[in-house]
Parts: structure tokens; sequence; C-alpha cells
């Protein structure tokens, strides 16, 4: 049943409603602005769960993810220049407004279209479920601090964009640090209430001091996988330009690490553990330590020579703080891969055809 063609959007709504609730015992999965078979930890486990032919998956997006390919229903999403939406400030002082610059294509709906339209064929009654978009960006600009500063969803449609806090300069900490006691905390009776130090302290690597006894020696490696410079973690990882200047998959070797595994500079390598492994092209460089390999998050898998990415080999579990994925805590071993480099390109190039 996996990877239906769109169908009118009565028909999608209605029957995924009927579905989810035929049976009491089937389960099922809305998928949306996410790539989880892309970018989620143990890979390979996520991907064999969206494979599960119990598992009724809808997924929401604007391209053919990998994700997109284990829907049962793929519905078309607007893109940012389609729907309405309000963009809070994100490293900056400003709010903004975006209101659509064309309409939709063909049946593409917004997230909050989705949403209402399945609360109305599932009976919902809550009447908030139904706000417009633009009574959900008032209840958003509905403080007084905003009002104060005539920031109304009016005012900003009419500018596009205001700014938040004081005229400057802003000094939106002069009033005081958002914890209990207004100031900066050095302890943290918050840290301490969740079970953690509440003293700034270092916390080992979860894998390096509490794994099995022997993940030290059969894992030499520790993997580190930041996110690249042209992706946003696996936005925008099929679009042709940014793909070709980020290039396939790369793992960073120091010399030390790479000279006794016999790899060399442009070689490819099989980076893996117990939970997955990757190809990526060796980059020999002293941007990492000996004892340290690095990484880039974002690729998609089926875009890339072997099918995988390096959340392949990221274990599932969460931080001590934030609750975020564990992405550097990762011991691996790099060895080479029975390919060619030659090889390796020709099928970089050849997966990214008609990519977007």
């Amino acid at each position: 049943m996996k990877g239906l063609p769109v169908p009118i959007w009565t028909a999608v709504i209605t029957a995924a409603a009927a579905a989810i609730f035929a049976a009491p015992q089937l389960q099922a999965l809305l998928v949306y602005s996410s790539n989880p078979a892309a970018s989620a930890p143990d890979q390979g486990r996520v991907r064999q769960g969206l494979a599960r032919e119990d598992l009724f998956t809808v997924v929401i997006d604007h391209f053919q993810t990998d994700t997109a390919d284990f829907a049962d229903l793929l519905l078309p999403a607007t893109m940012q220049i389609e729907h309405a939406d309000l963009h809070n400030s994100y490293g900056h002082a400003y709010l903004a407004w975006n209101a659509p610059a064309v309409a939709a294509p063909g049946e593409c709906l917004s997230n909050s279209e989705i949403f209402r339209r399945l609360a109305r064929a599932l009976g919902v009654t809550e009447p908030s479920v139904y706000d417009s978009d633009e009574d959900l960006a008032r209840a958003v600009l509905d403080g007084d601090e905003l009002r104060l500063a005539g920031i109304t969803l009016e005012a900003l449609a009419e500018r596009g964009w205001m700014r938040l806090g004081e005229p400057q300069p802003w000094a939106p900490l002069a009033k005081g640090f958002p914890s209990p006691s207004g100031r900066l905390e050095f302890y943290s009776e918050r840290a301490a209430a969740a079970g953690l130090d509440p003293l700034p302290a270092y916390t080992p690597p979860y894998e390096a001091v509490t794994g099995d006894a022997d993940l030290g020696r059969r894992f030499p490696l520790a993997l580190i996988a930041p996110a690249g410079p042209h992706f946003l973690n696996t936005e925008f990882s099929n679009l042709p330009a940014l793909r070709d200047k980020a290039g396939p998959q790369r793992v960073l070797l120091h010399a030390d690490d790479a000279a006794p595994r016999g790899l060399s500079d442009g070689d490819v390598a099989r980076v893996w553990n117990d939970r997955g492994e990757y190809l990526a092209l060796v980059q020999i460089s002293d941007r990492v330590p000996p004892g340290i390999v690095g990484g880039a998050k974002g690729h998609w898998p089926k875009l890339n020579p072997g099918g995988t990415s390096i959340a392949a080999t990221v274990m599932e579990k969460d931080a001590d703080m934030g609750r975020g994925a564990v992405f550097h805590d990762n011991r691996v071993e790099v060895e080479r891969a029975p390919m060619t480099r030659e090889d390796f390109l020709q099928a970089f190039a050849t997966l990214g055809h008609g990519r977007a």
C-alpha cells in the first residue's frame, strides 16, 4: 500500500479518518515539516518501522523525501510564498508577516488548512481548531507588550515587518534574566529539580564511559556530526545547486588515524558501528584531532551511494539537557569500502537526477 499517488482532497481526508478509527488496534502516523527517515537517529530501525505494512502513514511535504517513499497517502503542502504565516525572531529582533505572494498550485494546502479539514472530517467540536491563519496570528500577538508597541496583525500586514523590544539600544536582559531569581544563576534550582547537576560541570560522553566494556576497542573513533553549511538539517538537500556545492558525504580523518587503516585522501570509506553504516569520501584533515572523525548531517539517504546517511550510526538516546539527539556521542570504525572513487562519484551524480 506504500506510496499511493495524491488523491482528491475530500476522499483523502475522509479515508484517512475512517482508516484511523475503523480498527482500534490500527496504528497511524502523520508526518509534516519533517523527514525522519533521513534525519532521525538509528536510521535503520526508523526505516524498518516506517516500512511496516500495519502502519498507516500520511506524509505532508513539498518533495518526494525519503519519508514520503513510505507514505500510504502523500499530500502536497504549500510553500512559504503560498500561505500566510507569522515569523518570529530567530537571532534578531524583528517580527514579520508572511503574506501569500502567489496562489497555491493544484491541490496544495497549508498544514493548518489540512488540520482544519481533518478535524472537520473527524467531527472535532472545539471551535479554536477551526481558527483561520489570521485568527491564530492575532492570538499570538495578543499580549500587553506587543499592543503597547503597536504591533498588531494589521500593522504587520501593512509594513511587512516590525521591530520587537525597546528602541535602540535594545537590552533585553537589562531588567533581569529569565530565571526564578532574575539573575544569572551559576547554581540552577531548575536544573536540580530536573535531576541534573545544579552547577556547571563536565558530563563525559555516554558511549565512552557507560557503554559495553569493549566498545572503545571495537569502535575506537568518536564521530561528531554538525550541520553542514549548505543544508538546514535535511532541508534543501535535494536542491541541485546546494547539493552540487555540498558534494557527497565526507568523513574527516586525522592522518594518524587514516594511515594505520590504509586510507588516503579521496578514498571511499565505510563508516560503521553496531547500529548502521554509511559510505563517505575520505578527507585527511588536521581540523579533527586523532581519535575524532567528522561528518555533516543533512544528506538524504536515497540520494547518496549506499542508501544511508550519517544518522544511521547515531544512537537513539535523549541528551541529558534539552532532550535532543546525541549526534556528537557516537563511536564508530572507519575502513576502506569496496568501491572506487570514480564509481562513488558517478553514483552520486546519477542519484541526483530528478531530485527536486
